[in-house]
């Protein structure tokens, strides 16, 4: 393989590598390690393939043949392909027909053609573009209809290869010469045949049938037309799972060649349909066989150079697929974004604004994405969001309109901690005793104003002693000492029984170190607390208040 084609194959992977990898690395919602493992494979490909390419020569290596004799490559018109029945005497010995509209080149065998146009893809890649194909059948040259289709199989096969090497299909048009007195050639492109006779101007085949010298060959016309569909055209584009059909681009045909003795497909076709014979005395025996230039014009349209070769074109399609991906992506990515913001809108929208805690939440997350759409305004989007419509400014405005119009409500003062009323038991009861002693009143009534009876509020009074003794001679002793406390409370305060829940700890619950005197002085204690219940402490001819209401009041008093 030549340098420049080695430096040319390279060249156009690199572009496809790089394209390949712009579209998933900057588009593609995809972790790291999914890109990585691509960015890999992609590599490994683009290496095989240019090894390949360079150790095989290209697309065309393993094909020889001869140098094509073809037209300048600054003419552009179509450059017709002409495979089929008896060549030698159409060309007269020339392999190409130049022409002012186009030019007929000689391809012999119908399973040449992928060899041909090998050979002017090798010497002339751009004109590929302009190459047609043209297959004459003579079916007076045939004698088994078998044999007819097996060579129409053939061009099926040969336009496939050709579709595989070329990357586009070349237009194929069905050339038919019969026997039967001379006519002019009758042109079909569509459902208008045209007649075209050689130096005069096409005339609509509807028009040339009404002359009168014209009247004796339209049975063997029309029989003509009826051969072509049927047995050409139809095997053409009958249906097979190995090839493709072929779609003939124009059916042209005459009347007037050589009609041998032998019977022939065309002879027989004739007979069983009109009892038509043709005999050699009505046909010279060497009819002038001419090209039908007439489609020269017709294939004008179609035929262009071609920018490029078939990987060039490939490359093209992978950059423009590529480029509709990204486009598809990046809009993918703009509505997703849309839809996160239109989210958290609907959800700052939705939460009452005296819901401090959770409004506060949905204001960080709008602020947030407010910053995000700032840093990309002034140093640009991503590129994911480029492609299609970036809605920043617009998003960035309604979050805007939603920060500004909210008023933050002071927060809620904070609740002091409850306080505990502790009161020694020593100084209340006599050592082992539950009785209260005397004098003590005074000193109860100054240290329990704070705890008065509230509906919805329970006075829980609980006893604690020293691990002085047993567990259950501390314990009853608590409980007594704590329902003496009870009950003087209820009966001086006329406080509702249902008030008052009362307990016994023992020395379950110290507050310091048993070990020492002081610190089990501080362990024997009677504690008095308000608790809130539902429900609890009904005061007479009065409705309970809500606990959420009022705070708890308590005082700390330690002996």
């Amino acid at each position: 393989m030549r340098k420049s084609a080695i430096f040319s194959v390279t060249l156009q992977t690199l572009v496809g590598v790089i394209t390949l990898l712009w579209l998933l690395w900057y588009f593609i919602p995809a972790g790291n390690v999914f890109k990585g493992m691509a960015t890999l494979l992609i590599a490994v490909l683009a290496c095989w393939y240019v090894l390949t390419n360079c150790r095989n020569g290209g697309p065309e290596s393993g094909v020889t043949v001869a140098t094509v004799d073809l037209p300048l490559p600054e003419n552009h018109g179509p450059v017709v392909l002409v495979c089929g029945d008896n060549l030698d005497s159409l060309f007269k010995g020339h392999t190409l027909r130049k022409t002012a509209q186009g030019w007929w080149l000689r391809a012999d065998d119908v399973s040449r053609l992928t060899d041909v146009v090998c050979s002017i893809q090798t010497q002339f890649p751009r004109q590929v573009g302009q190459i047609s194909v043209m297959y004459i059948c003579q079916p007076d040259s045939h004698q088994d209809t078998a044999a007819l289709r097996a060579i129409l199989k053939t061009l099926r096969q040969q336009s496939k290869q050709l579709n595989l090497l070329t990357g586009f299909t070349l237009p194929v048009v069905v050339c038919a010469e019969f026997s039967g007195p001379e006519t002019p050639w009758v042109i079909v492109r569509g459902d208008k045949p045209t007649v075209c006779a050689e130096n005069d101007s096409p005339q609509a085949f509807i028009d040339w049938q009404q002359a009168s010298q014209n009247i004796m060959t339209l049975p063997a016309l029309r029989q003509a037309f009826s051969f072509i569909r049927h047995i050409l055209v139809a095997e053409l584009v009958k249906a097979d799972r190995l090839t493709p059909p072929v779609y003939a681009f124009s059916v042209a045909l005459r009347l007037g060649t050589v009609n041998p003795e032998a019977q022939s497909v065309w002879s027989d076709w004739l007979y069983s349909r009109t009892c038509l014979q043709f005999s050699l005395k009505t046909a010279p025996l060497t009819a002038t066989r001419h090209f039908p230039d007439a489609i020269l014009p017709l294939l004008a349209p179609f035929a262009s150079p071609v920018q490029g070769s078939k990987r060039t074109r490939h490359l093209v399609l992978l950059m423009w697929l590529c480029a509709m991906a990204a486009l598809g992506i990046s809009a993918l990515n703009n509505r997703d974004l849309i839809h996160q913001v239109s989210a958290d809108l609907q959800r700052w929208n939705a939460i009452p604004i005296d819901h401090y805690n959770p409004k506060a939440d949905a204001l960080a997350a709008l602020k947030q994405e407010v910053l995000l759409l700032e840093r990309w305004q002034r140093q640009g989007e991503p590129v994911r969001y480029s492609l299609g419509y970036y809605p920043g400014q617009r998003l960035w405005l309604a979050l805007q309109q939603a920060i500004d119009s909210w008023v933050p409500p002071h927060p809620p003062k904070p609740q002091p901690a409850p306080k505990i009323v502790r009161l020694d038991s020593m100084s209340l009861f006599d050592s082992g005793k539950a009785a209260l002693k005397d004098g003590s009143t005074k000193m109860l009534i100054n240290a329990l104003v704070g705890i008065k009876a509230r509906p919805g509020w329970l006075i829980v009074v609980s006893g604690h002693t020293d691990n002085t003794g047993s567990v259950q001679l501390n314990q009853t002793l608590s409980l007594q000492r704590a329902e003496a406390l009870r009950n003087w409370m209820r009966d001086t305060g006329d406080v509702p029984e249902s008030c008052f829940a009362v307990q016994g700890y023992g020395d379950s619950r110290p507050i310091a170190s048993n070990d020492t005197p002081d610190g089990r002085a501080h362990n024997r204690r009677v504690e008095i607390s308000l608790v809130p219940q539902a429900d609890a402490c009904r005061l007479p001819d009065l409705k309970p208040t809500s606990q959420d209401k009022r705070d708890v009041s308590t005082q700390e008093m330690e002996k």
